[in-house]
């Protein structure tokens, strides 16, 4: 690691202590310097903040807390009525839900089924050579 410098990423988790321990500010004097100067920036920074009373973070975090307790209420109060419109409308659509179609049947005169019928009952020849016979039979 010492054959190349620390970018402005490493070099600001170095200032906040969650940076590589690897070593390389013992190593490279360049590094640590630049280090050093971010941690001076960053002292002078915070000698100019102004100090917060503590009143302050106190309200605004009662404030915080009201919030979020007036959006849970509100998320409950709508939540009864949403479920209960929901099965309303799954009560009506399965309540008037439309008769399936029926699909158009061919009807066959009974004249043809009986044809059909005695045909089949007086033909001697067996069931297996009608799939051959259709074969060669002319369609008009």
């Amino acid at each position: 690691m010492a054959d190349r410098h620390w970018n402005d990423d490493e070099m600001l988790a170095q200032l906040y202590s969650v940076g590589p321990q690897d070593g390389h500010l013992e190593s490279c004097s360049e590094c640590r310097t630049r280090v050093q100067e971010l941690e001076m920036r960053r002292a002078e920074l915070c000698a100019r903040e102004p100090e917060v009373p503590a009143d302050f973070f106190a309200a605004q975090r009662l404030a915080i807390y009201r919030q979020v307790e007036r959006r849970r209420h509100l998320s409950a109060r709508w939540l009864v009525p949403l479920f209960a419109t929901l099965l309303l409308a799954v009560v009506i659509i399965i309540m008037f839900k439309p008769a399936p179609r029926r699909q158009a049947v061919n009807v066959v005169p009974d004249t043809q089924v009986f044809e059909d019928v005695f045909k089949i009952a007086t033909s001697t020849e067996a069931a297996a050579v009608e799939p051959v016979r259709s074969l060669f039979e002319v369609q008009q």
